[in-house]
């Protein structure tokens, strides 16, 4: 254990508040915590504690959508008409819809953050939408590849308009009752409640001027919605991820429709399937030792998740921090202490 809590140390040592990390597979169960879940107090973080987990969502959200494929209420290849015509849910899910995101420069759109932590974001799904399709296709649709949010703000819709319900009670019903997920939700907005605070560094780009870490928990922005709004504990991302893996929550043809990945060009993932990807190098530099994984790697504000797991879904490895590094030498030396001890958990 003592190597392990060594590598999780060094991980917190690059600059965020806190760590927590959890591998789960035959051999039993390890899990760690270090660092602080909120600094103006100097609370301790825990195993226990809660994050947002960013784009890790999509893997929640691309269950629920598949289940409604296995029920017969939506088709994988079916247009996602009303609201992206000529597009189907399958590219989606896999980003080779060709749709581009409404948000433009990352760091302008924070300026009114700037002016005002309390700035309060107004634009409805439906009016951020109406400025997705209002820009150009990157390409054709299944033409290409890219990663963006927008396909997933087009599913929440259809997953809207389908069971008649919202995203997070859709979720609710289908994926975190089912699985006995009780700390895991959908939240948009400001996050409230029994969570570690997460913070951005005080050198970010986004809001800065800071002398210190930007508490940033309660900071109302677009990007924790249907690609990034879920907010869950290590255990729960990994009883998630094991399920999926298995079979518990799909058929065998769409466990292997998820499974079914194009190339996907960025340090992420190697192939992206559906909500889900493979990868053998975390951010395309520390990379495995034993072979690919399958998973998630996950940003929001003040937060950073990664979630792993093997084909077979017998271990995962989830890590959690409640910081974002952002500069190029801090997020270097934060991604080969993380990939270090994320393979190392990972291949046990």
């Amino acid at each position: 254990m003592d190597p392990i809590r060594d590598q999780l140390d060094a991980v917190v040592a690059t600059g965020v508040p806190g760590a927590v990390a959890l591998a789960v597979g035959r051999d039993g169960r390890v899990e760690a915590a270090a660092g602080f879940a909120d600094l103006r107090t100097g609370e301790v973080l825990t195993v226990d504690d809660r994050f947002r987990i960013g784009s890790v969502t999509k893997i929640f959200v691309a269950a629920l959508v598949l289940q409604l494929v296995a029920e017969g209420l939506l088709d994988l290849d079916g247009d996602a008409a009303p609201f992206a015509e000529g597009i189907t849910i399958r590219q989606l899910l896999n980003h080779t819809s060709g749709l581009q995101d409404w948000v433009g420069d990352v760091v302008e759109f924070f300026e009114p953050y700037r002016r005002d932590l309390g700035h309060r974001f107004g634009l409805t799904p439906h009016e951020q939408l109406q400025l997705v399709l209002e820009k150009p296709r990157e390409f054709a649709p299944g033409e290409g590849w890219a990663y963006h949010g927008s396909n997933y703000l087009v599913l929440r819709l259809v997953v809207e308009e389908t069971t008649g319900m919202t995203l997070r009670e859709a979720l609710r019903e289908r994926v975190l009752e089912p699985l006995s997920l009780e700390r895991t939700d959908f939240v948009e907005g400001p996050l409230r409640g029994d969570c570690a605070r997460g913070y951005l560094p005080a050198d970010n780009p986004l809001l800065p001027g800071a002398s210190e870490p930007v508490d940033v928990t309660e900071i109302d922005v677009p990007f924790h919605e249907a690609g990034g709004g879920v907010v869950s504990t290590p255990a729960e991302i990994a009883r998630m991820l094991r399920a999926q893996l298995r079979g518990e929550l799909l058929p065998d043809r769409l466990r292997t429709e998820m499974l079914s990945p194009v190339e996907s060009d960025w340090q992420e993932t190697d192939r992206y399937g559906l909500g889900i990807g493979e990868i053998t190098a975390l951010m395309g530099r520390q990379r495995s030792p034993c072979g690919p994984a399958w998973g998630h790697i996950g940003f929001s504000l003040g937060y950073t998740a990664v979630a792993l797991s093997s084909e077979d879904g017998e271990r995962q490895v989830v890590i959690c921090a409640n910081g974002s590094p952002s500069t190029v030498s801090t997020s270097e030396s934060f991604w080969d202490a993380t990939g270090r001890l994320a393979w190392r958990l990972y291949c046990i």
